[in-house]
């Protein structure tokens, strides 16, 4: 006879062992299981779950931001796309606005001709706990002397590098997605970087430089594409604004990019090598700007 009563589950790390589920749409959640490895409150609340699928999970305000298994998809589609697409030579200073996981940044130094690589994060703790849980988001050399973090708003910093006159080859807005709410509340930190306001001291950042921003995934949000393609093409001329995508699974499906190139088609690469990569392939990078339709009538050629 099968015994009725069972010994309870054993311990299988430090943390709580927890089944989390993450909204993406009505009646629609990413779900989890894994350990808790760390848990903080504050402007952001943050939470690093370890998974046996995912590896370990960095989540911000209750929404996946990373994964240690896929993250380098993500990366390598915002940093690469844009460099590739500028000619030998003319990427030397870079501002990442967010970031502070230091995986855009990782990227970026891996090509010798950027001279400068400014990111400027608002929340300390970001880097902090991604350099003790996530090692692999850091640069092969951790001490370039290239590299700068900073802890600041990055909206702040923008106004005062276009006041002092600073121009930047390339600007990176590596960011949360912004607040969609229906009332003036806003919980994310990086809703002001998704701003006409910003784009606008932006162009004045880069005035002939490349201006990228990560635009979430539009099947779940299309209106965060809407709002951001709308934004850019209310800033920049509108044959300088295109649109690419990169498939991460943990995102569910295609993330979006929104880029303001001013140097011709930047859906050709320019350079002749790549360097140590994952993910990017010149041939990925042309395949990135082959649009599903629907992304066409539904936002882009709407908003154009």
């Amino acid at each position: 006879m099968a015994a009725i009563m069972e010994d309870s589950l054993p311990t299988e790390g430090q943390g709580a062992k927890i089944i989390l589920g993450e909204p993406v749409q009505k009646g629609y959640f990413y779900g989890y299981e894994g350990i808790v490895l760390h848990e903080e409150g504050g402007e952001q609340a943050i939470m690093i779950l370890e998974t046996p699928f995912w590896g370990r999970i960095l989540f911000i305000n209750g929404t996946a931001q990373f994964t240690s298994r896929d993250e380098f998809i993500y990366h390598e589609a915002l940093v690469h796309i844009p460099i590739q697409a500028f000619p030998e030579g003319k990427v030397k200073r870079v501002l990442i606005c967010g970031g502070g996981d230091f995986g855009a940044a990782r990227e970026v130094l891996k090509y010798p001709e950027v001279e400068e690589v400014l990111i400027a994060d608002i929340d300390p703790r970001v880097p902090r706990v991604v350099k003790e849980f996530f090692p692999e988001l850091l640069p092969e050399n951790p001490d370039d002397p290239r590299l700068k973090l900073l802890t600041v708003d990055a909206f702040k910093l923008v106004e005062d590098l276009v006041s002092q006159g600073q121009t930047f080859d390339l600007v990176i807005i590596d960011s949360t997605d912004p607040d969609i709410s229906t009332s003036d509340f806003t919980l994310e930190l990086s809703h002001s970087l998704f701003s006409e306001d910003f784009h606008r001291l932006l162009l004045k950042l880069a005035p002939g430089g490349a201006i990228v921003q990560q635009a979430a995934t539009p099947f779940t949000m299309k209106n965060i594409l809407e709002g951001s393609y709308k934004v850019f093409t209310n800033v920049y001329s509108k044959g300088e604004v295109f649109c690419y995508r990169a498939s991460i699974p943990s995102f569910g499906g295609d993330n979006a990019y929104v880029l303001r190139f001013p140097g011709g088609d930047p859906g050709e690469p320019r350079k002749k090598s790549v360097p140590a990569t994952k993910y990017y392939t010149h041939e990925v990078h042309r395949a990135s700007f082959a649009l599903p339709k629907f992304w066409l009538t539904e936002v882009l050629n709407r908003n154009a």
